[in-house]
């Protein structure tokens, strides 16, 4: 393979990923603009209830013994 044969691969790659790029950066911001439509149309006060039930089951679920130590074992070996 000569030198300039693989400078224009080297180059349509550059281009082939800076069109993915741009292909992928497209498709997060239209997606990132259906999901604030879609939120705009959850009331507030839905959000804050179902978050507060979330928080609540957690910290009941923490309590219970094995629940705790399960998910402190998970941790402890996660850090290894």
């Amino acid at each position: 393979m000569s030198l300039k044969q693989l400078n224009r691969e080297i180059t349509q790659c550059r281009v082939d990923a800076e069109k993915q790029r741009r292909s992928a950066l497209h498709l997060f911001d239209q997606q990132q603009r259906q999901i604030n439509q879609q939120l705009g149309k959850i009331p507030i006060v839905a959000i804050l209830g179902v978050a507060f039930a979330a928080g609540f089951i957690t910290e009941k679920l923490w309590q219970l013994p094995h629940t705790s130590q399960i998910i402190q074992f998970a941790l402890s070996m996660r850090a290894l």
